[in-house]
């Protein structure tokens, strides 16, 4: 990536959490590109050799453990931090995220670069959005009141702070935005609803070229940044590109209302913290036989399994698929000279071969 300043990262120490996850596999290699010092945290000995022949030095240990953490980030001018454990209790990802930030200040951090969410946002998704509009609502669910907690402490710090809030991140390894929906197209079909709405979106190469610049950002505050594609595009354009890529799926446009009023009851009250038993037994499978061979174990799975025909939206997809509003990034445009290098056509030429390789084209 050519970006002003990333010269300032050469030899610099630079430590990186939730490394083997979607975004991390792409943010890592970035960095040791940089000339970097990167130090990783895994919770267990898989990944390991491969982050190693890279390049990078591995701990393993604990977010969780103060003494622990605190003894990894001495010394080191940038945390990097991107690990959330959707399969755990979101009040669970907070306490641990508590102790790292407790420790990242008595270890002397330079600065953080904290990757949060778009959800935080009242107004999502159905508003035009920017860095300006209110988060302040209480409600939604237990990952958007972690996530919002997040921020407002690493607002209220010491500690230089950008945090990132990207939009539906697609491209290679995305579970919910690539895998899954091209898991949708594969199956069969797809309802969307008429008239159909907005895809804020960004190509993960994008989000990882914004976290750089931040890196190197002069004079940061605590800061936050909606990051997202330089315009958003139909739903439409980025299902069928899936189905062109895979050589299967097609759509079907259903009124909306007709979509709103075959929908259960919403359900009222709080939003239990509870992550369903299938996570559960994810993450004990994940642990025990690594990350990577779980996933490719569930795809195999699934690949054996008979079409399911047409997918109807459920209640969230629906919102999401109907929704007019616009995340702006001007704001990073402006002060990190973030520049979205992907628009889907590109996005979609950058996933074409994962997806190939995935669907045995």
């Amino acid at each position: 990536m050519n970006i002003s300043g990333l010269d300032h990262l050469k030899g610099k120490p630079i430590f990186v959490t939730g490394a083997t996850g979607f975004v991390g596999k792409r943010l890592v290699p970035a960095l040791l590109d940089t000339g970097a010092k990167v130090t990783v945290l895994l919770r267990s000995r898989h990944g390991v050799r491969a982050l190693e022949a890279m390049g990078a030095h591995v701990v393993t240990g604990a977010l969780g453990d103060r003494a622990a953490m605190e003894n990894a980030l001495r010394d080191q001018d940038v945390l990097f931090h991107l690990a959330y454990d959707m399969r755990a209790p979101a009040a669970e990802n907070l306490d641990t995220f508590d102790t790292l930030r407790q420790a990242a200040d008595a270890a002397g951090v330079g600065r953080i670069i904290h990757i949060s969410s778009i959800v935080v946002y009242d107004g999502w998704p159905q508003e035009d959005l920017t860095e300006d509009s209110p988060l302040s609502q209480a409600g939604g669910t237990p990952y958007r009141q972690a996530k919002m907690a997040m921020e407002q402490a690493l607002i209220q710090g010491n500690c230089p702070v950008a945090i990132l809030q990207p939009t539906l991140v697609y491209g290679p390894g995305s579970m919910l935005w690539t895998d899954r929906m091209a898991d949708w197209m594969a199956a069969g079909s797809v309802v969307l609803p008429d008239p159909e709405g907005l895809c804020n979106a960004v190509f993960v190469d994008d989000l990882v070229q914004a976290m750089l610049r931040a890196a190197v950002l002069d004079d940061l505050g605590q800061e936050r940044f909606i990051i997202s594609g330089a315009a958003p595009f139909a739903w439409s354009d980025l299902l069928t590109g899936y189905a062109d890529i895979i050589g299967r799926g097609s759509l079907r446009r259903i009124p909306l209302d007709t979509l709103k009023d075959g929908l259960p009851p919403e359900e009222t009250g709080e939003v239990p913290d509870t992550p369903p038993l299938a996570a559960r037994l994810s993450a004990a499978a994940r642990t025990r036989i690594g990350r990577e061979r779980f996933e490719k174990l569930v795809h195999m799975v699934k690949r054996r399994l008979p079409a399911q025909g047409e997918m109807h939206p459920d209640r969230y997809m629906l919102e999401l698929f109907a929704t007019k509003g616009h995340c702006r990034i001007e704001h990073a445009r402006t002060r990190l000279g973030y520049a979205p290098a992907y628009d889907l056509q590109a996005g979609l030429a950058a996933t074409r071969a994962y997806l190939e390789a995935r669907y045995g084209k």
